[in-house]
């Protein structure tokens, strides 16, 4: 056997702790965003939040009536039983009454402890019935409700992660080898799916960062507060993007570091080599948060051109659109659009949603998976008569979304809708 030792160089490149702050606070909720600054300004003395420059800029004459309406009303706080219905309005009584009484198993952490046989028992409705709802429920936001363990869970949420290198290491560390991960054998996991280490540890990673209690945003009352980024509404005939702004929490110098500075500094080279130092944090900071907005309103203004007949028409009519497209028009990195769509809301004329609701590869070229979705939806509860696979594409193309037969089944599964036999046996059973 040869045993060489060998140079090899190579150029790493390395984030600066300003350039990682930026990272994490352009992909943090508005909320998670205030209470870093809170923390931000109790141990930083230079910064404050600037309460005065919020209320002149509330106060100009250019924030209309339609505008300051938006601003006093845009936290708004809803059940988890609306969040859940809004997201597919055309609940069927039937489905509805079973989606309110699973609901009544969801515990404090978001997850099912029910008994579904019980519940179709107690509804005097078909088991069947209760699984397809049951399946429906675990597709909703927020991801990973419904589940009946941790596992399930996360797996739930990985499903509703853009594909990455990483994504399919960590769907297969979650599915097939949960208890090692929990237990931190990354050797192990390294050597047994013959991975590198460092690709366990990056997959394992995605994980930790998936929410473990999926309802955990939600009051003991199961009410959830929503707090969009921004709000795309007519007014006056034309499409406007307003951003939230009294909830971006503006900095400025605090006036007591000015007069320590000015008292002090000369007398104690110490106080103004740390006042320094907390000032240049304090700017960074600033900087951060002018970025994240600057980046989120590139990406509205791509949506809004983009999914326009969404705006004008509604859900169904949703296109496909991808990270990478918007990547390109705005001239930024794919992992930063990803980054900036998480944990972020945008209310619309249609209701509030997911900035990640808005992209998705799925579907065809000019229409978006969720959009074909809500169309077969409709396709199958409009019918009386049992509906094949190809007659609902048929269907379709009239729509011109033009998909095969073997995809129409497949979306079938995704939706848990019933395929022609099995409504016809449930039909039978109901007639006996």
């Amino acid at each position: 056997m040869d045993i060489s030792l060998s140079q090899d160089q190579k150029q790493v490149q390395k984030l600066s702790p300003a350039m990682r702050q930026s990272l994490e606070i352009l992909q943090m909720p508005t909320a998670d965003l205030w209470e870093l600054v809170k923390k931000e300004c109790k141990k930083n003395p230079t910064i404050e939040i600037d309460d005065r420059q919020r209320d002149r800029r509330t106060s100009s004459k250019e924030k209309s009536d339609s505008h300051q309406e938006f601003l006093e009303n845009i936290e708004e706080t809803i059940s988890l039983k609306d969040h859940l219905l809004q997201q597919i309005p055309d609940w069927v009584e039937g489905e509805k009454a079973i989606l309110l009484k699973l609901l009544e198993f969801i515990t404090e952490r978001g997850f099912f402890d029910g008994d579904l046989q019980d519940i179709a028992n107690s509804l005097s409705v078909d088991i069947g019935q209760v699984k397809r709802v049951y399946d429906e429920l675990k597709l909703l936001h927020p991801h990973g409700i419904g589940a009946k363990n941790l596992q399930e869970c996360l797996l739930l949420q990985l499903e509703q992660i853009a594909s990455s290198e990483q994504l399919g290491l960590a769907k297969t560390l979650a599915r097939e080898h949960f208890d090692e991960l929990q237990k931190g054998k990354i050797d192990f996991l390294s050597k047994k799916l013959h991975v590198s280490r460092e690709n366990v540890i990056a997959a394992g990673k995605i994980i930790t960062r998936l929410n473990f209690s999926p309802i955990s945003g939600f009051s003991n009352e199961r009410n959830i507060s929503i707090v969009p980024d921004l709000k795309i509404f007519k007014l006056d005939g034309e499409w406007v993007i307003n951003f939230n702004a009294d909830h971006i929490p503006l900095l400025r110098f605090s006036e007591s570091y000015k007069k320590i500075a000015s008292n002090d500094c000369e007398k104690k080279p110490e106080t103004w080599r740390y006042l320094k130092k907390q000032s240049r944090h304090g700017q960074q900071l600033c900087e951060a948060i002018d970025r994240r907005q600057t980046t989120l309103m590139g990406i509205a203004r791509v949506i809004l051109e983009r999914q326009i007949d969404f705006f004008e028409r509604g859900p169904k009519f949703m296109k496909a659109l991808r990270l990478i497209d918007v990547a390109k028009q705005i001239n930024l990195h794919i992992s930063t659009i990803s980054r900036a769509v998480h944990g972020k809301y945008v209310d619309t004329p249609h209701g509030t949603f997911e900035m990640s609701k808005f992209f998705d590869a799925g579907g065809t070229e000019s229409i978006s998976q969720s959009a074909i979705l809500e169309r077969m939806r409709e396709i199958i509860k409009s019918k009386k008569i049992p509906t094949t696979d190809a007659k609902i594409a048929e269907i379709l193309g009239r729509y011109n979304i033009h998909i095969a037969r073997r995809t129409v089944a497949k979306y079938r599964k995704m939706i848990n809708m019933p395929n022609s036999r099995q409504i016809v046996i449930h039909a039978d059973k109901e007639k006996k």
